[in-house]
Formats: structure tokens, sequence, C-alpha cells
């Protein structure tokens, strides 16, 4: 991490599962780090998978400029002390129709196996997710079935380290993070990449890898990298929560290295 050069930056984007948690939990060194970049001047943006529920906690209680959810289908951030807006890829009621249409898909998909939704799932605005690894146990070639059946209907689908999140729509978490930049931070994407660093585990970050320079892996995304496309420029030595303490370490020394 004292190689990476993260220049003037000042913006963080993060995924949560597994790269904030650890085994699901958030771990004291973690939150710390959050708390140090914040003081430190470093607008921080969770780019999650995560419900609108989770998101709704994350942004009225951590130490976070905004925040995306559902994997870019909308972004929150406070207003107030205590007033959120959200702000939706498109409208919430198409995304409401897009949905519905995607759980009765689910439970009409003819496999060896019955997919189980995610527990949050009733907390969810717009998409669907399809529990493989966090109180499910499918082995890969489940996954591999599930997915393609998935994409055969016309669905959006990208695996995190824990769920098959499922939508319809032109939306991802790069595109969220753009508009974010844009309407929040006043930056043309150009600028916005110069000024940003991303860190995440999984193939579902894939779109924030590709469209931004200075990304970060955290050490347990060395098991997909066979599979993906687009890959972190760095990996931390420690896995998940730790691995983000360890980047939030190293940036922090360096700025104060640069005064």
């Amino acid at each position: 991490m004292d190689n990476v050069a993260f220049g003037g930056a000042d913006i963080l984007f993060t995924d949560v599962d597994d790269t904030l948690t650890t085994g699901g939990q958030l771990l004291p060194e973690t939150y710390l780090a959050l708390c140090k970049l914040a003081a430190a001047g470093i607008r921080v943006v969770p780019v999650t998978g995560g419900c609108a529920g989770w998101c709704d906690q994350i942004i009225r209680t951590w130490p976070v400029a905004a925040v995306i959810g559902e994997g870019g289908a909308f972004y929150a951030h406070r207003t107030a002390p205590q007033t959120v807006r959200w702000h939706y890829w498109d409208n919430q009621a198409s995304h409401r129709e897009d949905q519905t249409k995607i759980l009765a898909a689910v439970a009409a998909l003819e496999l060896d196996f019955k997919p189980e939704l995610a527990s949050d799932q009733a907390f969810r605005y717009v998409d669907v997710a399809v529990d493989y690894n966090q109180q499910q146990a499918l082995s890969p070639e489940q996954v591999k079935s599930l997915h393609d059946a998935l994409v055969a209907h016309g669905f959006n689908v990208r695996q995190s380290s824990i769920h098959l999140n499922v939508w319809l729509g032109d939306f991802d978490k790069s595109t969220m993070a753009i508009r974010v930049g844009r309407e929040l931070f006043d930056l043309e994407l150009s600028a916005l990449q110069a000024r940003s660093v991303f860190i995440g585990d999984a193939p579902n970050d894939e779109s924030m890898f590709r469209n931004f320079p200075l990304s970060i892996g955290v050490a347990n995304i060395h098991r997909h990298l066979p599979v993906m496309a687009h890959k972190p420029v760095a990996i931390t030595s420690e896995r998940s929560g730790l691995g983000f303490a360890e980047m939030a370490e190293a940036w922090l020394r360096l700025r104060a290295s640069l005064g």
C-alpha cells in the first residue's frame, strides 16, 4: 500500500460486504478507519449491493457523504442532520414494477434446486437478491446455472460475495457513482476519476475497477480474479475490513507526509 499513488485524491468509494465487513461484522478497526478518513476531509461513499434498509442506517449513522445501494439503483444523502433524500436511477414506481417481474421469474425457475431470496429482500426498493453464500451454500455449479437462467430472462445479474443481485435497467455501481460525482460533488468524469479511490472485493465491483483508475482490492478478491476482466491496480495484504484499514492508514500516512 505504501507504493500506491493516492496523489490528491479526496473521495473514497467503497464496497461494503466483505470489504468493510469481516465475516458479516463491522470491526472496530474498520469503523475507526472510516472515521479517520472522514476527519481528514475525505468524502466517503459506500457503494453496495445491500438493501435500502441497510443504506438508510448507513447514511443516518456513519461518517459518510452519501451511500449508493442495490448495485447503483439509488443514492441517498443527508440534507439536514435527521433528513435523508433519496435519488433513484429512474423512478421508484417503475423500479417496483420491474422488481415484481423479477420476483415472479425467480419463483418460476425450473432448476434442480430451489433458489432462496436474501433475508433482506423485504427491505429492497429496486433489485432482487438471491442468496448463495450468506444463509445458503450453493455450489459453484448451482450458482452458474442460476446466473445463466436469470440472464436468459433478460435480467442484469451480478455476483457479490454473498448474493446474486438481479435487476432491470441500465445502471450499475459505476454509473451511479458517476452521477453522485456530478450531482453532489459538481465533478465531471475526468475530474472525479482524478480525485477518487475505490476499494472492493468481488465481481460485482468490476464496473468500478473499470472506470476508476485508482482502484484497490482487499486480499479476499484473489479467489475471484480468474473470472474478472477488470481488476484492481493494487491489493492489500489483509482481508476484508482489516484490508480496508490497511489501505486507509497508507493513504493517511501519505497525506500527512505531504502536509
